[in-house]
């Protein structure tokens, strides 16, 4: 079998080589990083210093345009193009798959969400005292409030009267330590 791979090896012109080699390599390295993927490895070449989370010549967007231009450089070969019209039909074909890799890597990017609670999101939302909060901001109690979705007790303080447990509260403000402040108000 290594003989069969030899002669066709062989029987390629050295430009088919070329471009067939260049195809092969990052189709290897393709594999190579989706196997660290698999493993948990998080990793991205940015060349990009801006603002930007996934910079258009990413690994994967290196890897793609090295995939897709070796192997259009072998099949414009193939079809009886001229060595130029195959460069650039691989140019395009790699640029092209490049593009398609940071459009959807960038797509899924934005489809993501921290999770994390930003406990500014309360402000103007009722919710229900859990436990009671002293008055004047004397201390601290505890309230039921919905926030980015879901249902969370939170530090509350009032800059009024006592509020009682079961009372329905507003989130006026936040604290700098992250705690609510709230008012009582009636139903």
């Amino acid at each position: 079998m290594l003989l069969t791979w030899m002669s066709w090896w062989q029987s390629l012109s050295a430009p088919e080589q070329v471009f067939w080699g260049i195809g092969l390599i990052f189709s290897l390295l393709f594999i190579i990083y989706l196997l660290l993927q698999i493993i948990g490895h998080e990793t991205d070449l940015d060349l990009d210093h801006g603002d930007v989370d996934f910079a258009f010549w990413g690994l994967r967007s290196l890897l793609a345009f090295g995939m897709f231009l070796g192997y259009a450089l072998v099949v414009a070969l193939r079809m009886g193009s001229g060595l130029w019209v195959a460069i650039l039909a691989g140019g395009l074909a790699g640029g092209l798959a490049a593009w398609l890799s940071y459009l959807v890597i960038t797509t899924l990017l934005r489809l993501q969400s921290s999770g994390t609670l930003d406990v500014y999101n309360a402000i103007g939302q009722k919710g229900s005292v859990h436990l009671r909060i002293p008055a004047n901001q004397k201390g601290t109690g505890k309230v039921l409030v919905e926030v980015q979705g879901a249902l969370r007790e939170l530090d509350a303080i009032t800059k009024g009267d006592e509020i009682p447990t079961g009372a329905t509260v507003t989130v006026d403000q936040v604290t700098p330590e992250g705690v609510l402040v709230v008012r009582g108000i009636r139903e």
